[in-house]
């Protein structure tokens, strides 16, 4: 399913759609997206726009900005 969603953002980029009419198909795209929304959202995301605090391994916070 992973090569289905990168297909449909480059397309999406291009500005272009595609349409599945299998069921299954749907179905299994539509489970996979719900299995692995918080990757995509992550994915989607600008590191500028977020301050994302990473931990080392002394436990010190370091900002990513």
């Amino acid at each position: 399913m992973h090569l289905y969603w990168r297909l449909i953002e480059e397309l999406k980029f291009m500005g272009e759609t595609i349409i599945f009419h299998d069921p299954s198909l749907l179905r299994y795209y539509k489970l996979w997206i719900d299995e692995h929304a918080d990757a995509i959202a992550l994915s989607n995301m600008d590191v500028k726009e977020t301050s994302i605090p990473i931990i080392d391994y002394r436990g010190a916070k370091i900002s990513l900005n």
